[in-house]
């Protein structure tokens, strides 16, 4: 019970925090978009995914007992799952080459501008981070079972045939 107590504390902490950091980090005017906001803003929409479509149908899970969302949800849930770890990590390396690059810049060409700089190249970069996101992601869709250990519990699991 501590332990999903714990967890139902972060999942609120979770949504609170990333729904403020997209609101935050949204600009004012179009012309003030800049690559770190884009960057921050990509990360809260990764992991409100996590938030809304895993954390919260996994903690109501836990508290019920079982899985009782249905195989079609154990699919989405398994997916989104798998998306939003993957384009959080994507996008926390953009990050961290982003600021890499503002810092060594900084220090070797005098604060000239970065590559990711380019809003294209970013655009482009994270389009592509959420593309092979969903297709190393897809297989969940179809390799989902829900495991009974007795007739009353099921429980939302990856299987993979041999």
């Amino acid at each position: 019970d501590l332990i999903e107590s714990i967890r139902v504390i972060m999942f609120i902490a979770g949504i609170l925090g990333n729904n403020w950091l997209a609101i935050t980090s949204l600009p004012k005017k179009k012309s003030e978009i800049r690559t770190n906001e884009i960057l921050l803003i990509n990360l809260a929409v990764s992991n409100l995914i996590t938030n809304y479509l895993v954390d919260a149908p996994d903690t109501i899970a836990d508290f019920v007992g079982q899985w009782f969302m249905g195989i079609t949800f154990c699919g989405i849930f398994r997916f989104c799952a798998d998306l939003s770890e993957t384009s959080s990590l994507f996008t926390t390396f953009f990050i961290c080459a982003y600021w890499h690059q503002k810092l060594v810049g900084s220090l070797k060409r005098g604060n000239a501008p970065v590559q990711l700089d380019n809003l294209r190249l970013v655009g482009c970069l994270l389009a592509g981070s959420w593309t092979l996101s969903s297709v190393l992601s897809f297989p969940h869709f179809f390799f989902v079972s829900l495991e009974g250990t007795n007739e009353s519990h099921e429980d939302c699991i990856d299987f993979f045939p041999d």
